[in-house]
């Protein structure tokens, strides 16, 4: 028997610490006795308590003082358990608006309430044939809801309702949705049904309750006001069988009957197959989540599908390498070698005691700086160049040895225009970079000085024009015209400016002095510096006047080495291409291209073959159009490349007598630098650049592009580092040229004269590990015997790199990792939002899925295998599409390298990575699904 005692329900609206608080009473002490099998149907006004009153029966709800009887049981202590196994075995529900659940078909909505019962897959599909028969339904049992009438999705949530044997049926309005035909067909059924279950309806239709119904019962504001057939006291109820399922039958033993009312979970097969068919239902969404997921995977198995393969590349790398980087012997050196050696393996440590609660400092800053003090000194590369040169076991083992000596190459380019005008340009070192940006800094200002002219006699001629006078408009320092001025809005201040015609701002700009620009571009400068904790640092642009950008570079002096690393593309007619590098002579150059034939525009145009549109240009033509701005793509023929020269000019060739107004007097003028005459300004820009022409004109070193030569496909590494390679044989010119002039124009104390015996610095390039190990002993045989000042004193570079390198490789693949691990875990996150999403949208069937008896764990549970799911789906997906990718990794690789199957993914790694995209994306799921649990069945069923 069920019973209501005295019950009321109060919900509470608003944070009772705001004004928003509300209580409101919906249910005020009602009482009543419900039959086995009776038919109870419920009527009232709107709001007047009858769906809280058949959810509160149903479980769904939440009594707030009273009490639930059930079978003589009270409900005070039931705890979620008992009320989802009160709601899997007692009550079916059937909705207004049915509540079926979209992507599963009428069987398997029917269904739903067997699986958690803990009924078996034929039992409950034998049970569902058999009520859908009932309900006259057998023929759609594999149709969608979408597929039916309203009134066949009606009987579906009937069907669902009686599948599980319920002994009440309790239905929130059943007719509500349907045309009276349909709903007397649901009231027949329904009255069929209460032939031996007790059903409660609530409805707004007094005449189908009275029709159908044999007790009805009218609530008014929440408290019971008729009841048209209720219990006597007297009457007897011996005959009244107790409910099933909170049944205490005596006949079971304790274990039946423990079994019999042990709450049922939902398996997790069956929250993977809800899942599942959601997932289907929108499987765009589905894939493209599991792609983006499958992201982070794939990185990672990418970086351990080439890690391993690319550990043996990276070693043969390596020993082609040590042809290009050399040893290399400074005349000035710190053995640095020595320092990081104490730095990175400072033996003291073994020799310090080991305190838990104490830190002993050990001695490697004072070890440090004893070894930068006694290892700074100057190498005598002179006598160990006499060495070398007389040595014939050290040639064993270098590709070459280079000397490099202070010469300074001052390159420029000659060209005429149409107008048969001489254009100087000055190629290295050059001005290029900062010309440009000066120029884009002048012209920026010099704009925004024009507009605020511009709208500055805009805003003076209409304050004139509304009545103020000119000593009205500058008094107080021009406040009125000021304030005038700002008030304007950027769309007003364009307005103004566009108006005003082109000949009134070129005449403004043509008023404005070099020395305003000026101020201005300083003004700019410092307000684009970056303020600090110890002050201002100013943008200084001085550091790119004069720059060398490093692109002519001298060649070893190997022609075997380097034939067998460049290709020659294109040379000057009559040139052996074979012989092209033995047979270069001083004043011949070569230029390198990338391995596709192309140049950067930022060597095209130091090198001066590009020059149009001029740097300055470019700067000013961003200021119109900053983000769409774009060079027109440009190509040259080789043919206008080859043979192109460069005339050149030592540091000596600058010196020139000059007198008080900067001509040349031979007799009696002083002997000065014009560059520096020219800076300081007592040297005019024009006679500068005649005396510069001057120079060019008559100077013999003219450099000539021989040939165009490309890196070879399989060249691991080469040995020109710039762009323009040139022969050893220009520095023995070179030196030869400036020590002359050094000593004719008697300026010795102002140049270094080169000697060609002592050079800079020697750098050994080595033809592999041990051939460099050899080097070393030779070196050390060269040392071995002299004091230590006169000993040569080196940084092996090489040395300490290849000490790490396989540290620095598996560093740089757990970095990768790392990074890549990072998409990982973000797209892990997306996945739990994506669960949430699922959630927001499922709101409806989370209600249904608690009517029929689900726990928060089942709809944890749901909501947990979806996020698996899809986590299992971009594990499989990421592996597949990198074994795919391996494909042409490796065709591409040996195809540029020569390695095959460098990609491996291994089996086992493969296996783990599924496994970590099942658990993060199981993890971020986590979060959505316990909200999806907790949330109120009441509420997700009134969501649409």
């Amino acid at each position: 028997m069920l019973e209501l005692k005295n019950i009321h329900k109060v919900y509470e609206i608003g944070n009772k610490k705001k004004n928003t608080y509300l209580r409101v009473n919906a249910l005020k002490g009602v009482s009543i006795k419900f039959r086995k099998s009776e038919f109870v149907s419920i009527l009232g006004q709107s709001g007047c308590g009858k769906t809280t009153l058949l959810n509160i029966i149903g479980g769904l709800d939440k009594y707030t003082s009273g009490d639930l009887i059930i079978n003589g049981k009270s409900t005070k202590e039931f705890k979620d358990k008992d009320w989802d196994t009160y709601r899997n075995h007692s009550i079916g529900f059937v909705f207004q608006s049915y509540n079926l659940i979209p992507h599963q078909t009428v069987l398997e909505n029917v269904q739903l309430a067997l699986t958690l019962s803990g009924i078996s897959k034929k039992e409950r599909e034998r049970r569902a044939i058999a009520v859908l028969k009932k309900v006259g339904l057998k023929e759609k049992i594999h149709s969608k809801p979408n597929q039916l009438s309203g009134g066949q999705m009606q009987r579906v949530a009937i069907a669902r309702a009686l599948v599980n044997d319920p002994d009440i049926i309790l239905a929130d309005e059943p007719t509500g949705a349907l045309d009276s035909k349909t709903s007397i067909q649901i009231m027949d059924l329904l009255k069929e049904i209460s032939n031996d279950k007790l059903i409660v309806m609530v409805t707004h239709n007094p005449e189908l309750a009275h029709q159908y119904s044999t007790r009805i019962i009218q609530l008014s504001d929440g408290e019971l006001i008729d009841d048209s057939n209720p219990i006597r006291e007297n009457e007897n109820l011996d005959n009244e069988e107790k409910l099933i399922s909170m049944s205490d039958d005596e006949s079971l033993s304790k274990r039946e009957l423990k079994k019999k009312n042990k709450k049922k979970k939902m398996s997790f097969f069956t929250a993977l197959a809800l899942s599942f068919k959601n997932l289907l239902t929108k499987k765009a969404r589905t894939i493209l989540v599991s792609f983006a997921g499958s992201i982070g995977i794939i990185g990672i198995a990418l970086v351990l599908s080439l890690s391993s393969g690319f550990q043996a590349y990276i070693n043969r790398v390596q020993e082609d390498t040590l042809s290009t980087y050399p040893i290399t012997i400074s005349s000035a050196t710190i053995d640095y070698s020595a320092m990081l050696g104490v730095v990175m393996n400072n033996k003291d440590n073994d020799n310090k005691p080991s305190v838990p609660d104490k830190i002993y400092s050990n001695d490697v800053v004072v070890n440090m700086f004893k070894n930068i003090l006694q290892g700074s000194k100057a190498n005598d590369l002179k006598s160990f160049k006499k060495f070398l040169d007389n040595n014939e076991d050290i040639k064993k083992y270098v590709s070459g040895i280079q000397y490099t000596y202070p010469i300074k190459m001052n390159i420029y380019d000659q060209r005429n225009t149409e107008g048969e005008r001489l254009i100087t340009t000055k190629l290295n070192p050059n001005d290029m970079y900062y010309d440009g940006i000066m120029a884009y800094f002048s012209e920026y200002v010099t704009r925004m000085i024009v507009e605020n002219v511009v709208v500055e006699n805009a805003v003076k001629q209409s304050l004139l024009e509304s009545g103020y006078t000119e000593e009205q408009i500058i008094a107080n320092d021009g406040q009125l015209l000021k304030s005038s001025i700002n008030a304007l809005t950027k769309d007003q201040r364009k307005a103004i400016v566009d108006a005003c015609p082109d000949e009134t701002k070129l005449a403004i700009r043509n008023n404005l002095s070099a020395e305003t620009i000026s101020a201005g571009v300083d003004a700019l400068l410092e307000k684009l510096s970056a303020s600090t904790d110890s002050g201002t640092t100013f943008m200084d642009l001085r550091s790119l006047k004069n720059k060398d950008l490093g692109l002519w570079t001298e060649m070893i002096d190997n022609p075997e080495l380097l034939s067998s690393q460049y290709n020659v593309l294109t040379t000057l007619p009559g040139v052996n291409k074979d012989n092209l590098f033995a047979d270069l002579r001083e004043d011949e150059v070569v230029l390198v291209v990338d391995k596709k034939g192309n140049l950067s525009d930022y060597i095209l145009y130091a090198l001066g073959i590009k020059t149009d549109p001029k740097i300055e240009d470019i700067a000013k033509d961003l200021l119109d159009n900053p983000n769409g701005y774009k060079i027109d793509e440009s190509s040259f023929d080789h043919s206008e490349v080859v043979g192109k020269t460069y005339p050149l000019l030592l540091d000596s060739d600058y010196y020139l007598p000059l007198d008080s107004n900067g001509d040349i007097d031979n007799t009696s003028g002083k002997l000065v630098d014009i560059r520096k005459e020219c800076e300081s300004g007592n040297l005019s820009k024009e006679k500068y650049d005649a005396y510069i022409n001057q120079l060019l004109a008559s100077t013999s070193v003219h450099l000539k592009i021989k040939a165009i030569v490309q890196p070879k496909e399989n060249a691991s590494a080469t040995s020109i580092s710039g762009s323009i390679g040139y022969s050893p044989k220009l520095k023995e010119v070179l030196a030869s040229k400036l020590n002359s002039a050094i000593s004719q124009k008697g300026i010795s104390d102002r140049l270094q004269v080169v000697d060609l015996e002592t050079p800079n610095s020697i750098s050994l390039y080595c033809l592999d590990f041990e051939s460099k190990s050899e080097i070393e002993k030779i070196i050390a045989q060269y040392n071995e015997g002299k004091a230590e000042e006169d000993q040569i004193t080196y940084t092996d570079y090489i040395g300490l790199m290849m000490e790490s390198v396989s540290t620095i490789i598996n560093a740089i693949s757990y970095v990768l990792i790392a990074f890549v691990s990072i998409s990982l875990i973000v797209s892990s996150i997306m996945i739990g939002i994506i669960t949430y999403i699922s959630v927001l949208e499922r709101i409806k069937e989370i209600g249904v899925l608690r009517s029929i008896g689900a726990s928060k764990k089942d709809v944890k549970r749901v909501f947990t295998a979806e996020s698996l799911i899809i986590g299992t789906f971009a594990g499989v997906l990421g592996i597949a599409i990198t074994l795919l990718l391996n494909i042409p990794i490796n065709i591409i690789i040996n195809s540029l390298a020569g390695i095959g199957s460098v990609a491996h993914l291994p089996v086992l790694g493969a296996v783990i990575l599924v496994a970590i995209s099942m658990l993060l994306t199981f993890i971020a799921g986590l979060i959505p699904a316990q909200i999806a649990s907790k949330k109120d069945p009441v509420v997700a069923l009134r969501t649409e």
